[in-house]
């Protein structure tokens, strides 16, 4: 009975309150301004953490109007109209429904991701209601600035919108180069050349300390079974009879073969062979690492270039390779061996994404994206309290 009674006031009241709106809707606005507001979001809230989600989101900006001429930005959040502070959408959106043509106000807008540690200031000059072409249409028209009391998709639990929440904090793994003769490739910051062969055939990296070694070899089979040959190197450099997996087709005619060494060490290594010639890329860690530790150990293997005398030249790029797991030449249509090696990173769910210096980083391409950075859609870091934009794929 309790709950039935609570449902009737709660009626009566939603009934009230839709009537007090239609006897008395919001205002007309009476100048022009180009800007909708919507309320906060956690998005917006690690923009401007100052605030303590105090403020309103700009939702919209329309294109050519005064507050996109006077350089406000969707994400942006509007902390005071003319010195008073803004607690809501609503408060923000009857402000400017208040005023008319030739009027000026100042917004204080917060926006951390795009660099803005401090609060700037933009005067918008509202201008009279701009002329819309006539069209059929059961919809009414959009009214200039109203606010939104329902959240906007972002914020309504979409699977993404967590990664636009902390958009501004996400950081990927930094990848410093190694070089070692004609060889290269990228790896932690605590990783080492642990060998190098003098004809550049091999470069073989490791982590100091751990379990976690990343290879690749090139060499003529004069006839020997590839997986012979896998198995033999990796005895020899592990100094133990490994155990191999059966062996499973990749694309691009290349194979991949895992295994597991007996003081409880696993691994993968891929392979392909041209021309009596075998190219490999082994990755491999401490069985109790495994989760995190081989897809890291991976993506520094197929990062690992030798420039040998016998190696392939560069191919067209392929539709079917992810920008994320090969090299920015390869992107550009000068794809090495190991760029299509490197299709395998799709599987163990890491990618390479570069910055404007040549830096490079690993990702996780499912969740180290921003959805709505400064710069659009893609993969950003920290760089001096702002965050810069990276390019899919690793330099060369």
């Amino acid at each position: 009975m309790v709950r039935l009674w609570l449902l009737t006031i709660l009626g009566a009241a939603a009934f009230v309150a839709g009537v007090a709106w239609y006897v008395h809707p919001p205002s007309k606005p009476l100048g022009y301004a180009g800007v909708e507001f919507s309320a906060m979001t956690p998005g917006a809230a690690h923009r401007a953490p100052l605030l303590d989600s105090r403020g309103a989101l700009v939702y919209r900006v329309e294109a050519a109007s005064p507050a996109d001429r006077a350089g406000i930005h969707a994400g942006e959040v509007v902390a005071a109209i003319d010195g008073v502070p803004i607690n809501s959408a609503d408060q923000a959106a009857g402000i400017v429904r208040a005023h008319g043509k030739g009027d000026a106000i100042v917004l204080t807008l917060f926006d951390e991701a795009r660099g803005d540690i401090h609060p700037r200031k933009v005067t918008v000059t509202f201008t009279g209601p701009p002329e819309k072409p006539k069209k059929l249409s059961v919809e009414p028209p959009r009214t200039i600035a109203p606010e939104f009391f329902n959240l906007p998709a972002m914020a309504a639990n979409a699977a993404w919108s967590r990664k636009l929440a902390r958009g501004p904090t996400i950081r990927p793994l930094a990848m410093p180069g190694l070089v070692a003769g004609r060889c290269n490739g990228f790896a932690p910051e605590y990783w080492r050349v642990a060998a190098h062969a003098p004809d550049d055939s091999m470069i073989h990296v490791a982590a100091p300390e751990g379990f976690e070694h990343a290879i690749y070899q090139s060499a003529k089979l004069n006839g020997r079974d590839p997986r012979d040959y896998v198995l033999s190197l990796l005895a020899q450099t592990f100094e133990t009879t490994p155990v191999l997996a059966a062996s499973q087709p990749q694309a691009f005619g290349f194979t991949l073969l895992k295994f597991g060494l007996p003081p409880g060490a696993t691994g993968f290594a891929e392979y392909r062979v041209q021309g009596g010639r075998i190219a490999l890329w082994i990755a491999a860690v401490a069985s109790a690492d495994m989760s995190w530790a081989e897809p890291q150990a991976g993506a520094v293997a197929f990062s690992l270039h030798c420039q040998a005398a016998d190696e392939p030249k560069p191919a067209p790029y392929a539709p079917a390779l992810v920008a994320t797991s090969v090299s920015d030449d390869c992107i550009h249509g000068k794809c090495g061996e190991g760029d299509f090696a490197a299709q395998y990173l799709k599987v163990l769910r890491l990618g390479y994404a570069h910055g404007p210096d040549g830096t490079v980083w690993l990702i996780k391409p499912k969740t180290d994206f921003w959805q709505n950075g400064a710069e659009g859609p893609g993969y950003y870091h920290q760089i001096g309290g702002q965050n810069e934009k990276l390019e899919p794929g690793r330099t060369n």
